[in-house]
């Protein structure tokens, strides 16, 4: 037996094209955990190379997909309902991923399309189908109900009588009905779907792929909100694309008279290959399943620049510029300064501090440069996402606790960052430790998830991956990087600190920090103490932003809320970020080796 045939999903580039192949053909390629898997990791792939516009999905030895298992089915009435139910997301989550795809989805099948391989084709965004194919939906048969959003999608597909006789009586709709009803776009003669999908694929990425991305995201949100919603969300995205690229090249070609070239995405080519193969690397197209958070006032483009050569991701802080043109000029910047290598924008919209008028503006703003990655923080993104989504930008959202996580996912964030209570900054009112969070987050979340907060060694980040974690977010340990415009009298400071030396404070207005113990922490916490009614008025001449940049400046740490984490025990030198980044990289990789030794047989168990 090959190597392929023992993969459950087989990836194929066809052109700009990425063909999955359900790749179980003895048994009709039947769903279960490998093939959610390899779907997944496709898609992954599709999201993280810019080089590809769209998939194709099909199965193997001549039939689509016939669902699930009923042998696998029938072990898991003895499960309990909450275990069912857990199995169920599995499908779930990987019918939301190709539903909210923004790249677009196309479904070939031959045979049938059965089950929950019907809900799987019906979540794609265009269809292909040989003409002695058929889809069913036979579930009622075995006493069971539709899941994958199989009656959402016939109802979407279909008018409401002929869902209802698909799904209650449980037969076969040839696929020539279905076409005749409209959920079929193409039909072909049998044998001919790939070939036919390739050719749809084609002429997809031949036009302006990132308005196909906005239609894609406007087509899915449509069905979940109201009519003035959605009139808000176009009107969003319109407005984006007037001062895009592909609709300078449109309107030129269509007053020219002439065909037009839509641009590309570029595809970084010169990014070197993921060392880590995790949903992080793979999202950002990085080396290192690490990142470089945004730091207020100081992550600037020397520094996001250098994180992008060192091999893993940074980002600008947006807040930390005085005005939209000067954020602008800092992205074209570190644009120079990073080549094709990719790196990111710090959105932050903490409550109370950040002016949210101005923040719909740096959105469109970061997409007008046509950065791809985002980080955001404070307030849900949720306003703004359909501007990502128009302009194909990748949103880490970062939260301070798994309830908020939940709620991004649910949103539809391509990420999320969970700081502990260790963090530096900002860690939340509920103060969860980090590793606490790592040990929750897999079992309620379902993308990818990082953890931030005290992390500042390699062994860390190898403990995060080994509870299920993407990677791992750092910021303290990297302020001492010589990439850190901030007085050496400052870095020097860090480096004599300890793991004791922070504090917190700002839990009066609801807005806890954690920065280092030095003469402003102590009287706010004077502050606090004796006025505990106190508003964000009372507490600004100690907490002003203007306050901490001084102090960068010119090394004076008695005076500030300087935000540092608890990691501040693993900061011992100044040096290159590239050498703080290498340092870690073996960390990490020794800390797998000495996890691999226990289990030298490498039984699994």
């Amino acid at each position: 037996m090959n190597s392929a045939a023992r993969q459950p999903v087989l990836s194929a580039c066809h052109g700009a094209t990425l063909v999955l192949t359900l790749n179980v053909p003895e048994k009709r390629n039947v769903l279960g955990p490998a093939i959610y898997d390899g779907l997944n990791a496709g898609l992954d792939l599709a999201l993280a190379d810019a080089g590809i516009a769209n998939i194709v999905l099909q199965g193997a030895g001549g039939f689509f997909c016939a669902g699930g298992d009923l042998n696998q089915l029938a072990t898991r009435a003895a499960l309990p309902p909450a275990e069912r139910a857990a199995r169920i997301e599995l499908l779930h989550r990987l019918v939301r991923r190709i539903r909210s795809c923004p790249k677009p989805v196309i479904a070939a099948i031959e045979g049938g399309a059965a089950g929950a391989g019907a809900s799987i084709a019906l979540a794609a965004d265009l269809i292909v189908a040989a003409e002695d194919s058929y889809m069913s939906m036979a579930y009622v048969k075995a006493g069971l109900v539709p899941d994958g959003g199989g009656t959402a999608s016939l109802l979407r597909a279909l008018p409401p009588q002929a869902a209802a006789e698909l799904a209650l009586l449980g037969g076969r709709f040839p696929a020539r009905r279905l076409a005749e009803l409209g959920v079929i776009n193409r039909l072909v003669p049998a044998g001919q779907a790939l070939q036919a999908a390739l050719g749809l694929a084609s002429e997809l990425a031949q036009g302006a792929r990132g308005a196909q991305s906005a239609i894609l995201a406007l087509l899915d949100g449509a069905s979940d909100q109201g009519f003035d919603d959605q009139l808000e969300a176009e009107k969003a995205a319109m407005a984006h694309a007037l001062g895009s690229p592909e609709a300078a090249e449109g309107i030129s070609a269509f007053r020219e008279r002439r065909l037009p070239v839509f641009p590309t995405v570029p595809s970084y080519p010169s990014a070197p290959l993921p060392e880590f193969d995790t949903p992080v690397t793979r999202l950002f197209g990085t080396r290192l399943p690490i990142v470089a958070g945004g730091l207020m006032w100081l992550a600037n483009a020397e520094y996001v620049a250098a994180a992008a050569q060192a091999g893993i991701i940074g980002f600008i802080t947006a807040a930390s510029f005085p005005d939209p043109q000067a954020l602008r000029d800092e992205i074209r910047r570190c644009r120079e300064l990073a080549g094709d290598l990719p790196f990111g924008v710090n959105i932050s919209m903490l409550p109370k501090l950040v002016d949210s008028d101005r923040t719909a503006g740096v959105f469109r703003l970061v997409a007008e440069e046509g950065v791809r990655f985002i980080e955001t923080s404070g307030r849900s993104p949720a306003a703004y996402l359909p501007i990502t989504r128009a302009a194909g930008i990748r949103v880490l959202h970062k939260v301070a606790s798994l309830r908020h996580a939940v709620k991004a996912q649910e949103i539809g964030v391509d990420a999320v960052t969970i700081v502990g209570a260790e963090c530096g900054g900002h860690p939340g009112l509920d103060l969860i430790g980090s590793f606490v969070n790592a040990g929750l987050a897999g079992a309620r979340l379902d993308i990818p998830w990082l953890i931030g907060g005290g992390v500042g060694t390699g062994a860390q980040v190898a403990a995060i991956l080994a509870m299920g974690g993407a990677g791992a977010v750092v910021g303290t340990r990297f302020l001492v990087a010589d990439e850190i415009w901030a007085h050496d009298a400052y870095k020097q400071a860090l480096i004599r600190a300890t793991e004791n030396d922070t504090a917190l404070g700002m839990h009066t207005i609801r807005n806890t920090v954690r920065a280092l113990a030095n003469d402003t922490m102590r009287e706010l916490h004077e502050l606090e103490t004796t006025r505990p009614d106190g508003t964000i008025d009372d507490l600004m001449p100690l907490i002003s932003g203007i306050i901490g940049r001084r102090a960068y400046e010119t090394g004076d740490v008695s005076r500030g809320v300087l935000s540092v984490g608890q990691s501040l025990g693993a900061v011992h030198r100044t040096e290159p970020l590239a050498d703080i980044v290498a340092q870690m990289r073996l960390e990490l990789l020794a800390a797998l080796d000495r996890v691999a030794s226990l289990n030298p047989k490498g039984s699994g168990r």
